[in-house]
């Protein structure tokens, strides 16, 4: 996804390592109405695009799940269906609705679409979909990670005051815990895509896959306003 505002690669990042399959997510922060209007802006047109983007996730896999036919596909996309959903009660708990994306609709639909759309053409091509999409969903998080340690570590070095301090610890512990689950869904489609077929089908599955990557990032940066 777009990397959130502020310093990117500079930024140490403590643990990028894959999740345990099946490792709950974090439970949600407790974000009141008060904090979340004392969060700053930029953090809280991220957690929107999280809101969003967890929410066209869990249609993703019902776009597969209305499409496909092999047990294992369905089994794979079952399976990380009840992660995203867990995902999207997690933030919904962070973000009130009226910080939420008016264009919610929008994204739920593209959501089916790229679940839909690959599983006509197969597993492999679901499976590079998937592995697309969370490459790009780990950069995000943790782009918004480091943005946190930054602002932490710049608002403790200025000695300032940061009304929304208390709530930035359990803000990071969930959005790391989503990065690693997402990796962990990255890995487990990556090892079961097996090799790239025959070059038809190698073009047709790499233009759709960086369509689903340009289309992500062109999500993001609409849903930070709308």
């Amino acid at each position: 996804m777009v990397p959130c505002p502020g310093p990117r690669r500079s930024l140490p990042l403590t643990t990028r390592t894959t999740a345990p399959p099946d490792t709950p997510a974090a439970g949600p922060a407790a974000v009141d109405a008060s904090t979340w209007r004392a969060l700053p802006s930029a953090l809280r047109q991220e957690l929107r695009t999280d809101h969003a983007g967890e929410a066209g996730a869990v249609m993703i896999y019902r776009g597969v799940l209305a499409l496909a036919r092999s047990p294992a596909l369905r089994d794979f996309a079952r399976h990380h269906l009840q992660t995203e959903q867990q995902h999207l009660d997690l933030i919904e708990a962070v973000v009130p609705l009226a910080g939420r994306s008016r264009l919610l609709p929008l994204w739920r639909l593209a959501g089916w679409l790229t679940g839909a759309l690959p599983a006509m053409l197969g597993d492999r091509a679901v499976y590079a979909t998937i592995d697309a999409v969370e490459t790009f969903v780990d950069q995000h998080y943790a782009d918004q990670v480091a943005w946190i340690d930054h602002h932490t570590a710049a608002a403790t070095a200025a000695g300032r005051p940061d009304t929304a301090a208390a709530a930035l610890p359990a803000l990071r512990q969930l959005l790391e815990r989503c990065r690693l689950d997402e990796v962990q869904h990255r890995d487990d489609a990556r090892a079961r895509r097996g090799s790239a077929g025959r070059w038809p089908q190698r073009l047709l599955v790499w233009g759709w896959t960086s369509l689903v990557g340009s289309g992500s990032a062109a999500a993001v940066r609409v849903s930070r306003w709308v």
